[in-house]
């Protein structure tokens, strides 16, 4: 019997009938149900593709990691690095699907459902996670790789930005150019990514014997608005500044330069800063933001090779004994928001 001759039985469409044997909408609860009962009892159950078949066997599963989302509905960076992952997985054949893993609903159910979409591998992106929430993971049954989060004391498979390098470009940018002051801007979020840019400037200030004050590390909000009231009540109360500043994130930067503004307080006349990231507001903004750039292209190609070639290996790719750490370089964007005390 043909499959056109078989929906006329059934009394619906042949596009109904391939609707429901391949598990697509489109289609009744109620009539589905009962389609799939008359072909069993019809014996042409087999027609009905099994739901794990559906999906193509080439895919990586992208899994954004929401512990807060304080981050992440501030940041496009992922988005745009999603962009890279599914253009880098697409010259090797492979399909991204995407997906969310929430701290905040059950953490079992979600990890279980990710052991059900048949990716061949799984791309996470950790930017909020802290060192326990990576632990749900391990229950995979496919090689994972963690990015955006180095997880230095854990035995996983990263790929990371290598921040205290971007912080020491920044710092090593200001003391050529003449600032011996230099301060801080630090988000009240933590997360990985801002705790080793902090460590990278303390570092840095301790290589080129620069005094770390303490008055001149600022913790304000990681939104443009939160830091611009943040610092703009600061500025209300004390006029205490260094000659330049590095912040965690070009969002901050951005928030604190427009309190600055608004007091009178010239950029990079007056005062310096440098952001994180090189988000596209940089360009926009005025002055334009000198800023530390990732380049999501290569972070992006890296998280493919890396799944990839655990995919290969086999035995899931799990870490034993040892575990690959990629680094991703940074690059100093110089624009305008600079100023050369050398002159």
């Amino acid at each position: 019997m043909t499959n056109r001759e078989l929906a006329r039985q059934l009394n619906i469409s042949p596009a109904a009938l391939s609707l429901i044997v391949n598990h697509k909408s489109g289609v009744s609860d109620t009539t589905r149900e009962r389609v799939i009962r008359q072909l069993e009892e019809l014996g042409y159950s087999h027609l009905i593709k099994q739901p794990q078949t559906i999906i193509a066997e080439n895919n990586l599963c992208f899994v954004i990691y929401k512990r807060h989302g304080k981050i992440l509905n501030q940041h496009p960076f992922f988005l745009l690095l999603t962009e890279s992952i599914e253009s880098h997985a697409r010259e090797y054949g492979y399909h991204i699907l995407l997906t969310t893993v929430d701290k905040k609903s059950p953490i079992d159910n979600q990890i279980e459902n990710l052991n059900q979409m048949n990716a061949k591998g799984f791309i996470i992106f950790a930017t909020e996670m802290l060192d326990d929430d990576i632990d749900c993971f391990k229950k995979l049954k496919q090689p994972y790789v963690a990015i955006d989060n180095d997880f230095t004391h854990l035995n996983i498979n990263t790929v990371s930005i290598n921040n205290s390098m971007g912080t020491f470009q920044a710092i090593d940018h200001l003391y050529q150019m003449g600032h011996r002051h230099i301060g801080y801007l630090q988000s009240n979020v933590f997360i990985s990514s801002f705790g080793e840019r902090t460590r990278g400037y303390q570092d840095a200030m301790k290589h080129f014997n620069l005094e770390l004050d303490s008055s001149f590390i600022f913790k304000v909000q990681y939104t443009e608005e939160g830091s611009y009231q943040d610092f703009k009540h600061y500025l209300n109360s004390s006029s205490k500044l260094p000659t330049a500043f590095v912040t965690d994130d070009d969002t901050m930067a951005t928030g604190v330069m427009r309190a600055l503004l608004e007091k009178g307080i010239r950029i990079p006349e007056d005062i310096s800063i440098v952001g994180f990231n090189d988000r596209p507001i940089c360009e926009l903004s005025s002055p334009k933001l000198t800023s530390v750039n990732v380049p999501r292209h290569s972070f992006g190609a890296e998280a493919v090779d890396c799944i990839l070639s655990l995919i290969e290996k086999g035995d899931n790719g799990k870490p034993r004994g040892r575990s690959i750490k990629i680094r991703i370089g940074t690059q100093l964007i110089k624009r305008e928001s600079v100023q050369d005390l050398n002159r």
